[in-house]
């Protein structure tokens, strides 16, 4: 990893894509990458666009994140305010599954149900209507199978965009 990122700064960069960048470490290494990573951001100025899994690495080492669901954002915003304060029900659902330090804390984990559906043909309206359980709790909205929502700003949340008919207010 590290002469990957070497490789990729001797070109003097200012913006670097690193895909889940520390993924496969064992967890001491993944932290030696993310602190060089954050020192050579700070000393050289440098942004990135960091992609991951791992929503604890993120939560850790990004200003913004940006949540998405069959190739489409469904919410971005500050990683303090998105992750303390989920709107899309994807999000909620995921962060949600995070393991908690709390063995026997899993009375706020979503399971979702519904079918899975294809990337190569999503549904129409919201890619996530098949799992969502805020749509059956409103009644199967039709406006959700016919419309796609789009990622907008959210009137709960300074600098926080949602892409949900029906954003949750307090996630």
């Amino acid at each position: 990893q590290r002469i990957g990122i070497a490789r990729a700064l001797a070109l003097d960069p200012e913006f670097v894509v690193l895909d889940e960048p520390v993924s496969a470490l064992d967890v001491s290494i993944q932290s030696q990458v993310l602190n060089l990573l954050a020192d050579l951001r700070e000393k050289q100025g440098l942004t990135y666009m960091f992609i991951s899994h791992n929503l604890d690495v993120v939560g850790y080492f990004a200003d913004r994140v940006a949540v998405m669901y069959l190739g489409k954002v469904v919410e971005t915003g500050p990683v303090d305010q998105v992750f303390t304060r989920p709107q899309h029900p994807y999000t909620i659902a995921l962060l949600s599954a995070v393991p908690k330090i709390e063995a026997h804390d899993t009375a706020d984990r979503l399971i979702l149900e519904g079918e899975i559906p294809s990337p190569i043909n999503p549904p129409s309206g919201c890619r996530f209507r098949t799992r969502c359980w805020l749509r059956e709790q409103l009644g199967n909205p039709e406006r959700c199978a016919t419309e796609e929502p789009l990622l907008a700003a959210s009137p709960r949340a300074l600098d926080v965009a949602v892409a949900c008919h029906f954003p949750l207010e307090d996630g």
